[in-house]
């Protein structure tokens, strides 16, 4: 169970689907207990498969009584569909994004410098491209991720963005690049108890520095290829 402001977010495998009932009452007697209560209606339940396995999709198994079934899961301002996509979230990333273009030319209209519609841009449409971007950014397709780098040349062309600014990936990269540092540096990070142990292989011949000395997990599985800690410790290892 992940809990945050207002949010609590239930997750159970699917070899303890038969658990899901008794979960959920657990959750509403802590509501209880402590002067809260589990509202079922603003409730739903996501049944997550990875559909690029090839293998005869799994029955679904029934619904809970009272909670609604959804086929996708906003969580903390990210949209993630039960095959693991992450298309919607682009979507809105693309219609939000083509709503600020819009206020930037009225803006302009009204005799803006373009130095302060850049500064506007970069406040609002590229911090919200990137935010979370470390978590959501391995589900996206290649198809996804060039909608985003075509919305910001054309921004660039209309000069709402700076010329010299990177492109989506390399915006990521950046991001991604200073997270892990300080999640492999911070022993107090949220994040750091995911990490693997340290390599106990000892180098033996001089070659090149590695990127980080902790051991490599298995990552045989889409899933895992997505995952930000794996991405990050497979990274520049090749």
């Amino acid at each position: 169970m992940c809990k945050f402001a207002d949010d609590t977010y239930l997750i159970i495998p699917a070899s303890n689907e038969a658990s899901r009932s008794s979960e959920l009452a657990n959750i509403q007697d802590w509501a209880q207990r402590n002067n809260l209560k589990l509202n079922c209606t603003k409730s739903s339940e996501v049944v997550f498969t990875d559909s690029r396995r090839r293998r005869r999709r799994a029955a679904e198994p029934a619904p809970l009584p009272g909670i609604a079934r959804s086929r996708s899961l906003k969580m903390l301002g990210v949209v993630i569909s039960d095959d693991f996509s992450v298309a919607q979230h682009v979507q809105r990333l693309m219609t939000s994004s083509a709503q600020t273009l819009y206020a930037l030319r009225v803006l302009r209209c009204h005799s803006m410098s373009d130095a302060a519609l850049q500064n506007i841009y970069r406040a609002t449409v590229i911090a919200r491209l990137t935010y979370a971007a470390s978590a959501w950014r391995g589900f996206t397709k290649a198809s996804d991720r060039q909608r985003i780098n075509s919305m910001i040349d054309r921004a660039r062309r209309l000069g709402y963005c700076a010329q010299n600014l990177q492109n989506f990936d390399e915006l990521c990269d950046a991001a991604d690049d200073e997270l892990f540092s300080k999640v492999a540096q911070l022993s107090n990070h949220v994040l750091h108890e995911l990490l693997p142990p340290l390599s106990t292989a000892s180098q033996q011949y001089n070659l090149r520095r590695r990127a980080h000395s902790l051991q490599l997990p298995q990552h045989n599985t889409y899933l895992s290829d997505c995952s930000f800690i794996t991405r990050m410790l497979y990274k520049n290892i090749y």
